[in-house]
């Protein structure tokens, strides 16, 4: 047993000595003449001393003063014990729900070790301690505020499920420390097998940092790369196996094109983070390939990745501006697009022969050079290359009439407020879709292997990118420069949102065959559930797309359990039973107030 302030108890000897002192004192009577003392016979030897201290007699209300006395400088010294257990008076549970959490090393996995180990802690936890739970999944989320409600926080944690994600627990981690950074003895424990990046702007304040390491072993293999390549005996399928387990192992590896099986073989045995590849050539046609790993390991979510050849699943975007936010998140939101930003073309994407990189160009408020790719967007500023000619620029213009094409499709120009506009008249080839009064507003080209657009106006020049209609404008503008509408086929990397424009809901049927309504913002539809790996079908605006989810993560892949953590600079290293202090200065003081009615008693009574 120990104290919290052991020093209070020194303040026995003084109070101590106080009490006795008064019961020494003789009391000072004054002189009073009475016919005789017979009346009192008892108290002849009172009257007889004439010293100021008289012996010390045993006295019950002495014994019992001192007792309280006793209690009450130890309940201020708060006495406390140390107990093994999880739960503190003030404790916040870090769940770590990531895909390496899914590993069944330990039964039935990492992830249910952790969750009933949590479920343990809760159920002997105190009626005076507070609980909080927060999921760290690629979305971290308080899931039980800070309560002394078990039966609440039980029902809150049934919600959390794993996920074959990458989590973020350095995010979770710092909003545990905003929770409870503050609390004097408060504590943080981390339920996780300690695989994920490195947390660094981490402080836990005034709590104490508990990590509790679940996991054993590492024997894991995944599937590390898949993709297609144009050779010149034809197109080419390569798979890649890595071994990311310390002890060797071998799986058998099977793959797909649209659905069929092309390929079966059995891999040798890959040493510790060694790597063995397969090639074969692809079918000519096929647009969907996949790989699926059968190995003894102890996660299956790595088994599995995807590679579509669709030329418009993906997209290379090259965006020349000086600066423009609005427009690099209409074009970051597009779940195709990988997106590059500079302020002038690179010199090797420039003439208009030889392959490009890019498969879009978007020049904003810089005139329009000739590049290699094929398709270009331009805002605004007109280039040798455009396909329109500038006539000068004009302020405030009105809008006058757009045509019904697909790429204005669910895009309403007329409320948008233009500040200035470039005048222009389109060339030969040019076809203008929308006007203004001073003139064209949108003009589209088409050539063999080039497609262009020219909007006549700048859009940090307008409200247009406040507008609902401008992520879908960008959407459709993608579509109309990769040469054709948007694939029905998306490979996208679980637990990472993506948006699609569109003003109206959709549903989202996952791989075990539930669905989700997924409601519009206004301008975008943003899917968040693509937690696991496999297929997923999202219905919306009338249309069907495929969604194929995989991990493809080497640090999700490494399951080996860290025993030791790196958090915002400190080491914290992993505890199977932290100890707790338990404090018991609440019975003592319930004693000192017994003692103190025992004592009012004895001394009514003798009164």
């Amino acid at each position: 047993m120990t104290f919290q302030a052991p020093a209070a108890l020194l303040w026995f000897l003084p109070f101590g000595g106080a009490i006795l002192v008064l019961y020494l004192l003789k009391m000072r009577r004054r002189d009073l003449k009475v016919p005789a003392t017979f009346l009192w016979p008892d108290r002849v030897e009172e009257i007889r001393a004439n010293t100021l201290f008289q012996k010390l007699k045993p006295n019950w209300l002495l014994f019992l003063q001192l007792l309280a006395l006793m209690a009450i400088l130890l309940a201020i010294a708060k006495p406390q014990t140390q107990q093994k257990g999880l739960v503190g008076e003030v404790t916040v549970f870090v769940i770590d729900t990531s895909a390496s959490m899914s590993a069944t090393d330990v039964k039935p996995s990492r992830f249910f070790e952790a969750k009933r180990l949590t479920q343990e802690a809760i159920r002997s936890a105190k009626p005076s301690d507070r609980v909080a739970i927060i999921e760290a999944g690629p979305t971290p989320r308080v899931v039980s505020p800070l309560s002394s409600d078990p039966a609440r926080q039980l029902a809150s944690l049934e919600t959390v499920q794993p996920t074959d994600a990458e989590g973020q627990v350095g995010e979770a981690l710092r909003l545990a420390s905003a929770l409870v950074g503050g609390i004097d003895g408060a504590r943080i424990v981390l339920m996780s097998d300690g695989d994920f990046e490195k947390v660094s702007n981490f402080s836990k304040g005034k709590a104490a940092l508990v990590y509790r390491c679940i996991g054993e072993m590492d024997d894991n293999l995944s599937v590390s790369a898949l993709g297609t390549a144009e050779t010149t005996s034809g197109r080419q399928l390569f798979c890649g196996i890595k071994n990311h387990g310390s002890h060797a192992n071998a799986g058998t590896l099977s793959l797909f094109a649209d659905g069929k099986v092309i390929d079966s073989v059995k891999s040798p045995m890959i040493a510790p983070n060694g790597q063995w590849g397969r090639t074969i050539q692809a079918p000519a046609g096929a647009r969907v390939f996949e790989a699926k790993l059968d190995a003894p390991d102890f996660l299956k979510s790595d088994n599995y990745a995807v590679a579509i050849t669709d030329p418009n699943a993906a997209l290379r975007v090259l965006l020349i501006s000086k600066g423009n936010l609005f427009l690099e998140r209409a074009l970051a939101l597009d779940p195709r697009v990988t997106l590059d930003k500079a302020t002038e073309v690179p010199a090797t994407e420039l003439g208009s022969g030889g392959a490009s990189q890019y498969d879009v160009v978007v020049f904003d408020g810089i005139p329009e050079q000739l590049v290699k790719s094929r398709g270009v967007l331009t805002f605004g500023a007109v280039g040798m290359s455009s396909p329109v000619t500038a006539k000068g620029s004009a302020a405030k213009p009105k809008f006058v009439s757009a045509e019904k094409k697909a790429l204005l499709e669910s895009v309403n120009l007329q409320p948008v407020f233009i500040d200035r506009q470039t005048i222009v008249a389109p060339k030969p080839n040019g076809e203008v879709l929308a006007l203004t009064s001073v003139g064209p507003l949108v003009v589209t080209a088409q050539e063999p292997g080039k497609r262009q657009i020219f909007v006549s106006f700048e859009p940090m020049n307008s409200d247009f990118p406040l507008q609902i209609g401008f992520p879908i404008f960008v959407a459709n503008a993608l579509d109309f420069l990769a040469g054709g509408a948007s694939s029905a086929l998306l490979s996208v990397k679980t637990g990472q949102p993506f948006s699609l424009p569109t003003t109206s809901g959709g549903r989202l049927t996952m791989p075990n065959g539930e669905t989700r309504t997924l409601k519009s913002t206004g301008a975008t539809l943003v899917v968040r559930d693509t937690m696991m790996v496999g297929n997923y079908r999202l219905d919306v605006d009338g249309k069907s797309k495929k969604i194929y989810a995989t991990l493809r993560s080497d640090r999700a892949s490494n399951i080996r359990p860290e025993k030791g953590l790196d958090l915002g600079g400190g080491q914290v290293k992993a505890s199977a039973s932290p100890l707790r202090f338990a404090d018991f200065w609440r019975p003592i003081a319930l004693l000192c107030l017994m003692v103190l009615g025992a004592e009012w008693w004895l001394f009514a009574r003798k009164s």
